[in-house]
């Protein structure tokens, strides 16, 4: 049996905290570049966020010494009323090199002037690719190039108009209301850890539904999926 260590290609040590969370609960271990001193600048150049997570997991695969499963992930934000908008295109939704975060809010509150409440569907969904290095490969287990995606999201609504509440780097965090939650997403992502971890982000969904998967690969490089 071959035994695997797990990499979250990411440098967002958010994003790792989420993912370690749930991992824990899960009896896994999960490394990210920095525990192993890598430093890439992967150019997301794809046009979806599968496609975005697929060449940072190629990339990490690439760049690792030893057996490793390795997830890339991308997130993006669709709303509704403009056709999936803005996508993976967040920083340069107007066409700009790299929007500021009022920008964004700015612009998104524009192209959503006069659209009512109930028309103001919008979704978190986040794309993962998974895949294991060549020298971990196995017979009978995927080949070396294979990538394997899951994703999941969390549906809300775009506010009329913004909270207070701002988190850098995060724009949507001050427009994004989860009905199920009866919270605005950026007053989730500030509770206390054990708080909340009631509440279950589209980062999460993906992750456990991809959480069989990652098993098998880990153990022996086989997966039913």
């Amino acid at each position: 049996m071959t035994t695997r260590q797990l990499l979250y290609a990411t440098t967002n040590p958010g994003k790792v905290m989420e993912v370690r969370k749930v991992l824990a609960g899960e009896g896994l271990d999960v490394l990210s570049p920095a525990d192993l001193g890598l430093t890439l600048d992967v150019a997301e150049t794809g046009h979806t966020l599968e496609e975005n997570a697929t060449l940072k997991a190629r990339a990490y695969l690439d760049a690792v010494d030893g057996e490793f499963v390795v997830i890339g992930d991308d997130t993006g934000v669709e709303i509704d009323a403009l056709g999936g908008e803005p996508g993976i295109h967040v920083r340069r939704w107007d066409g700009s090199a790299r929007m500021t975060d009022e920008a964004i809010i700015a612009y998104c509150l524009d192209r959503l002037r006069g659209v009512p409440p109930e028309e103001r569907g919008a979704q978190f969904r986040t794309a993962f690719a998974i895949g294991i290095t060549a020298n971990g490969a196995t017979a009978g287990s995927p080949r070396p190039d294979a990538i394997t995606l899951y994703d999941g999201t969390l549906r809300g609504t775009i506010l009329e108009q913004p909270a207070e509440l701002r988190i850098a780097g995060f724009p949507f965090e001050s427009l994004f209301f989860v009905p199920e939650w009866g919270q605005l997403l950026g007053e989730v992502h500030q509770l206390p850890p054990a708080e909340k971890a009631r509440y279950v982000t589209h980062r999460e969904r993906a992750l456990r539904t991809a959480l069989p998967h990652i098993r098998a690969l880990l153990t022996d490089g086989r997966s039913n999926t």
